[in-house]
């Protein structure tokens, strides 16, 4: 077993988790085919830099041969808190769901995300508007989320926990 570099494991690590989906470290271990501790180290670095990020970002200049890097506070929207900034997005553009993600959601939390698990419901206009849109796919009378639908659902009911 040869040695993985720290920024190749990270990277691996986080491509291996980007669906959303909850893993352990043995989970991401197999997953990744990386060992137990480098994973471990990974996620520590991971955390610590997303900690730091939470109110600074980094800008990176690259002029000619040289780069330039500076930390600096974040302002505006960025500056505020994760749950304060959803809050300001949603009470500006979108105050209520609309009957889409209220479908959306239903089919994601009814488990409707293959075919095999697809769950028949009434026709509806809203309905073909979601599978014109390529979110939801119909087979026969039978409804299931498409991996874009199943984005737009779980970013959905962070937007709006009253459909959860």
């Amino acid at each position: 077993m040869s040695r993985t570099d720290l920024v190749s494991a990270t990277l691996q690590i986080m491509k291996a988790i980007q669906n959303g989906e909850a893993y352990t470290l043995n989970k991401i271990s197999k997953k990744t085919e990386l060992n137990f501790r480098t994973v471990q180290k990974a996620l520590n670095l991971i955390e610590a830099c997303q900690k730091q990020l939470e109110s600074k970002k980094i800008n990176i200049t690259h002029l000619g041969h040289a780069t330039h890097i500076q930390m600096k506070s974040k302002s505006g929207i960025t500056s505020m808190p994760m749950h304060i900034q959803k809050m300001l997005i949603r009470t500006s553009y979108y105050p209520t769901p609309d009957r889409n993600e209220e479908i959306l959601v239903y089919l994601l939390q009814n488990g409707a995300t293959k075919n095999t698990s697809a769950i028949q419901m009434n026709s509806s206009p809203i309905l073909d508007e979601l599978v014109t849109a390529e979110h939801v796919i119909k087979k026969g009378k039978k409804y299931y989320l498409s991996d874009m639908g199943a984005i737009t659902a779980k970013g959905a009911m962070s937007l709006y926990p009253e459909l959860i």
